[in-house]
Formats: C-alpha cells, structure tokens, sequence
C-alpha cells in the first residue's frame, strides 16, 4: 500500500472538493498504472488506462485507503472515466456528512 498518509472523514473535511477526489483517484492510480496518471478526465479507465478487472478492484481498494471510505460496488460500476468515479465519491461524501 502506499506511504502516504490517509485522509480522514471525520472530524476536519480534508477532501472536501472535488479537485481533491481527483487528485486521490489520481494518486491511486498512478500506484496501479503510473503510465495512466496523465489521462483526461473524460479518459475509459479500463481502456485508456489499460485496466483489467483486478486493477481496477485494486485502484477502487487504493482510493478507499486513502479517503477512509468504503466505496460501494454501485458507484464504481456506474463510472468508467475519472470524471464519473469523482462525482460518485462526491456524492458519497456528501451523505457521510
């Protein structure tokens, strides 16, 4: 797993936008596939990034790490690019609060 420190839901809202979300599924996903860290938002995961199924249950176990959230199956099956897993875990957050 990564070295770098997990960012708590509660108490002080360190990932509050969604600039930040995406720049953790970014950071996640340059630990799964370096290669993709240069992807527009807009970029088919799996396609342009080149993710198998394991890689992408990887990328989904390194973003939960890092924001301290469980991310469930709906809201990954729902978003193929950055852009979409970014609103997803917005949202999540949002009722979290």
């Amino acid at each position: 797993m990564s070295s770098e420190p997990k960012l708590s839901v509660v108490g002080v809202d360190l990932i509050g936008s969604s600039a930040s979300i995406e720049s953790v599924i970014r950071a996640a996903l340059a630990t799964i596939r370096p290669s993709a860290v240069g992807l527009d938002g807009n970029a088919d995961l799996a396609q342009e990034a080149d993710l198998d199924s394991a890689e992408v249950m990887d990328l989904v176990m390194e973003i939960e790490d890092r924001l301290d959230l469980s991310i469930p199956v709906e809201t990954t099956a729902h978003a193929r690019t950055i852009n979409e897993l970014t609103a997803g875990i917005a949202v999540l957050k949002q009722g979290l609060r």
